[in-house]
């Protein structure tokens, strides 16, 4: 590839004639596998295209009916979008560009006077504060604006902003900044205007990132290389699902395949080896994504703000190339992950969407904090919701993605045709359609089977399904059967001469179905997840003995069965199942009833889990607070206690024992099994602050407390199940003296025993005052 040419003079070449966006057979779609041209990706050398060759249905276009998304969005429209309103003037700060965005999209179908006045007032103040070099935050407002209203004031603005930007880049060359909705914004822009500058400003912003002179060169946030050639999803989850969103924007409207092969090789990293079971993204503590198969559940980031742009990136890919895996992954996040953002009253929102929750507070729905950029989002996202349900290709082939009860109207070979759609979706698998039209009208209904429905709950092997196969989908028009079989893309074609009275049906198995996760996810070995349909259900602690929701082992032989519950959240289904807890697998099965997982956490504090045991735990499973399980006491129900589980981090580097040359009552135990007792000995006895085991007894980890100083038999047990087996690495860095742990087993005043992992576990005596490591330990 040709580098010779300087960045900056990016927007003042000549454009030259380029491949245009291949497109299938059917449907005119991106193959993604082929390259489309051969152009540079460093200079402007593409045929501009209008858009995607499947386009969707705009949600104001689309009259929602339904049971289950009509209610979400009427409070998002009647509550939700008021008081973030609302807390703008509480607190004098600027309203959100994505509230007003998400106002303008509401105001489309659920007019409201005193919001169209306050979103006027809004529009008002924007234009006058605008001035040129204010950058392109405010594009999508802009384009939101016009699209609703037909109004170009907002829009005029924009263009005049672009070109001021225009020149800066020429003149004046700037690096990547770090943002990461640059490019997006602009593609935005370009759509509406059809500009050609719109989107070469676009592609410039991807063409500066991940350069020599990008600010803050990272992995955090994508610039660590040029962006055509990442292939990972690495960094800031936000931050990169939007990236591969503009990568696949740019490569299909540019016809450039690099940029869209990049997008889709990060988008099969995230979903096959990243992705939550609930279709989120992003499992560490700095929002990002973390590495191939480290997916855990109760330290779970898993973002609002992420799932939503990357539900927004499947929509695009499935625009692209017509596959319905990207629809399949879409739903999940729709269905699961991003609905649980916002409480059921529509007041409370989550930024964190954990899997497991030990109930200490941690995952209490807030109202309000300091930086709010999901609740935003969200209420965009409920807004525009019905434009996910269909969409149409360049052939006039009608995609039916979602199951949702709806109506909306198609051109269809020049003729006008309308689908009426009435579901019991997510509760019911049946669906019918109802077709109507002045006259007979050629053409093609695309039906998508789901996954789900087809056995594979995701596109790749990360979740499968441990039951048998699920029932056959049915289909029929006109009351006679046709063949359900769907084609590579995942869709039953339709094609006929369609007129007024004209049905289809389509029924789906709708069974509750255990899924299990790949071999190398250990968070979730010997643990089944459970879902119906698109639903993915949770143990939560109102529906739990003794509310220990983390503790649970179901009752596989008991079977699973869903009900329907009119009273809960306005009806929604419930499954019943049997199980015991983990400590006890001898007692007697109890029910247990799981929830749809979007509604946890409408009820108080307490625990929840997404992931169930149907097995017990085996050395080096992880266990419910995100430790390590070291052992497993065979005089369980003697003791009361099954595992002992390892902190999974170290409480201090260099912790005394405490109390040199003071005599503990107590703290003499060695075996395993006393290190609890030891502990509440020393702390009884030794008030010096920050002792090991003062460290590990006020231990908090993923919310679970109940930490102490192990013993020495139980220190020696750590390290033969974990260090020697392999499980853990406690970052010896290669250290060959004075990597000791201290035990909470005391032999004299002055001295205290300590495991050398250094020397293969060999116990040793030593002063107390001695600064070693500490490793907290728990049972349960």
């Amino acid at each position: 590839m040709n580098k010779s040419m300087p960045r900056r003079e990016f927007l003042t070449v000549a454009p030259a004639m380029a491949g245009a966006l291949a497109q299938a057979a059917r449907g005119g779609t991106l193959v993604a596998n082929r390259r489309v041209d051969a152009a540079r990706t460093d200079v402007t050398a593409h045929v501009p295209a209008d858009g995607y060759p499947i386009r969707p249905k705009r949600f104001s276009e689309v009259t929602l009916k339904d049971a289950f998304w009509k209610p979400k969005i009427t409070t998002n429209a009647e509550v939700t979008l008021p008081f973030e309103f609302q807390k703008s003037t509480e607190t004098r700060r600027p309203l959100s560009n994505n509230v007003l965005e998400a106002a303008i999209y509401s105001l489309e179908t659920h007019p409201d006077a005193r919001l169209q006045r306050l979103v006027e007032a809004a529009i008002q103040a924007k234009k006058e504060a605008w001035r040129p070099d204010g950058g392109n935050g405010s594009f999508e407002v802009a384009v939101a604006w016009y699209t609703a209203t037909g109004k170009r004031d907002l829009l005029d603005q924009a263009t005049k902003t672009a070109d001021w930007l225009d020149q800066d880049f020429k003149a004046n060359n700037p690096p990547f900044t770090g943002g990461e909705r640059d490019a997006i914004n602009c593609l935005q822009l370009y759509r509406v205007t059809q500009d050609r500058k719109h989107l070469d400003l676009a592609k410039h912003y991807l063409d500066i990132r991940g350069l020599p002179n990008s600010l803050n060169r990272s992995r955090h946030n994508q610039s660590y290389k040029p962006v055509t050639e990442q292939s990972e999803a690495v960094g800031h989850a936000v931050n990169c699902a939007t990236l591969m969103v503009s990568l696949v924007d740019v490569g299909v409207l540019t016809g450039i395949q690099d940029y869209f092969a990049a997008g889709q090789r990060m988008w099969l990293d995230a979903a096959a080896r990243k992705m939550y079971i609930t279709g989120g993204v992003g499992s560490t503590g700095n929002e990002g994504f973390g590495e191939p198969y480290c997916l855990p559940n109760i330290s779970a980031y898993s973002e609002t703000c992420a799932v939503l742009m990357f539900m927004t990136l499947n929509h695009r890919l499935f625009l692209a190339t017509g596959d319905s895996k990207y629809i399949d992954v879409m739903e999940r996040g729709m269905y699961n992950n991003a609905i649980d953002g916002v409480s059921a009253s529509g007041d409370h929102y989550f930024y964190v969407n954990r899997l497991a929750s030990a109930g200490d507070g941690r995952d209490h729905r807030w109202q309000r904090a300091s930086l709010e950029c999901c609740p935003p989002n969200l209420i965009r996202f409920l807004a525009s919701m019905p434009g996910f349900i269909y969409a149409q290709d360049r052939n006039d082939a009608i995609y039916v993605n979602l199951y949702v009860s709806s109506e909306a109207s198609f051109k269809m070979d020049q003729a006008e045709i309308s689908l009426s759609v009435e579901s019991d979706m997510p509760w019911g698998g049946r669906s019918a359609i109802a077709v109507s039209s002045k006259q007979e009208v050629p053409g093609t209904i695309k039906l998508r089977i789901p996954g789900w429905a087809r056995n594979r709950p995701v596109p790749s092997d990360l979740y499968s399904y441990a039951d048998q196969p699920g029932g056959p989908v049915g289909i029929a028009v006109n009351g006679r059967p046709v063949s359900a079989v769907p084609d590579e893309f995942g869709y039953v074609w339709l094609d006929r001469r369609w007129k007024t009275g004209d049905t289809v049906e389509i029924t789906f198995p709708l069974e509750v179905r255990r899924v299990v996760a790949h071999q190398n996810v250990r968070e979730n070995r010997r643990r089944m997840a459970i879902e119906r349909g698109p639903i993915v259900f949770c143990a939560e602690w109102p529906d739990v003995e003794a509310g220990r929701a983390l503790d649970l082992l179901v009752d596989e032989g008991a079977g699973l069965a869903a009900s329907f519950d009119r009273e809960f959240y306005g009806g929604v289904a419930v499954v019943n199942a049997r199980a015991r807890g983990i400590r006890t697998p001898t007692a007697a099965p109890k029910p247990v009833r799981l929830i749809p997982y979007y509604l946890w956490a409408n009820r108080g504090i307490g625990e929840m889990s997404v992931w169930l045991s149907r097995q017990g735990y085996a050395v080096g499973d992880i266990g419910p607070a995100g430790g390590l399980i070291f052992y497993e006491n065979p005089d369980a129900v003697a003791d009361g206690w099954r595992y002992l589980e390892a902190a999974p981090f170290d409480q201090s580097a260099g912790a005394r024992w405490g109390c040199f040359r003071t005599e503990i009552a107590g703290a003499r135990g060695t075996a395993v099994g006393t290190g609890r007792q030891n502990t509440q000995d020393i702390l009884a006895a030794c008030s010096e602050p920050c002792t090991a085991a003062a460290l590990c007894a006020n231990l908090s980890v993923n919310g679970v407390r109940g930490w102490f100083l192990p013993s020495r038999d139980e220190l020696i047990q750590m390290y033969r199940s974990l260090k020697a087996g392999g499980a853990a690495d406690f970052r010896e860095c290669g250290l060959s003296d004075n990597y000791t742990y201290w035990a909470s087993s005391q032999l004299t005043a002055d001295m205290a025993a300590h495991i050398d992992f250094a020397d293969n576990s060999r116990p040793h005596f030593d002063d107390k005052d001695f600064p070693r490591r500490a490793r907290a330990i728990r049972a349960f």
